[in-house]
């Protein structure tokens, strides 16, 4: 309750997922949607464990774009600054985190600081 989130700026990546993630494991998995707060930032995490991938592997030539997570990443980023950090272990499942800087301007600050 004390941080705004663009709308519909958790909803692309909870759906990759369900589609990339849970979606994809024989038995499905279990999704969890968290907060926290720390002092520099608050942090919205979408974790699984759904069957991971590995992060460094070059993109698949499938005929798709795959820019969903990126146009998610530069909307939050132009939104409110955000930064999105995916993580993932194959057999293991993936986290995303959003980071949202309490202040807009917090690199400015430490120039000026």
């Amino acid at each position: 309750m004390d941080f705004e989130i663009p709308l519909l700026s958790i909803q692309p990546i909870v759906e990759n997922t369900v589609k990339h993630g849970v979606g994809q494991k024989k038995k499905g998995g279990t999704i969890t949607i968290s907060s926290e707060e720390t002092e520099e930032a608050f942090i919205v995490t979408v974790a699984d464990d759904g069957v991971g991938f590995d992060t460094n592997a070059p993109r698949k030539e499938d005929g798709r774009s795959h820019i969903g997570i990126e146009n998610t990443r530069k909307r939050l980023k132009d939104l409110c600054n955000a930064d999105v950090v995916i993580t993932s272990v194959i057999g293991e499942g993936t986290t995303a985190r959003v980071i949202i800087p309490k202040s807009k301007d917090s690199d400015a600050e430490k120039d000026q600081g």
